[in-house]
């Protein structure tokens, strides 16, 4: 099953990447359980879009006077939930007042599973 892991971290100006994500990104890819992930550009380079009356409105970010900010993301392979927050748990992103969100995928097609 797949999951999408949201790394949420305090919202610090252009704050330099932890050096132990290369090991876990090197590790995680070569055992086959990370699909994809990236880090995400600072708030002030996001945009909202939503539609409104057949309206296409645009934000600037950021939107919130939030003290987080989802600083990346890591789509992951795990053969179950347990499995998917031990590798959450491991993330560099979990740790020094981060936090990593674990989100279930729907199968492709939409079918549910338990």
């Amino acid at each position: 099953m797949r999951y999408l892991m949201l790394v949420v971290e305090p919202d610090v100006p252009e704050r330099e990447p932890d050096t132990d994500i290369e090991d876990w990104v090197r590790r995680h890819d070569g055992d086959g359980s990370r699909v994809l992930g990236e880090r995400l550009r600072p708030a002030t380079d996001m945009r909202r879009v939503q539609v409104r009356d057949r309206r296409t409105l645009v934000s600037d970010g950021p939107f919130t006077e939030s003290k987080v900010v989802i600083g990346g993301f890591d789509l992951i392979e795990a053969p179950d939930l347990e499995a998917a927050l031990a590798i959450a748990a491991e993330h560099p992103g979990s740790r020094g007042g981060g936090t990593v969100e674990v989100h279930p995928l729907w199968p492709a097609g939409g079918a549910e599973q338990a």
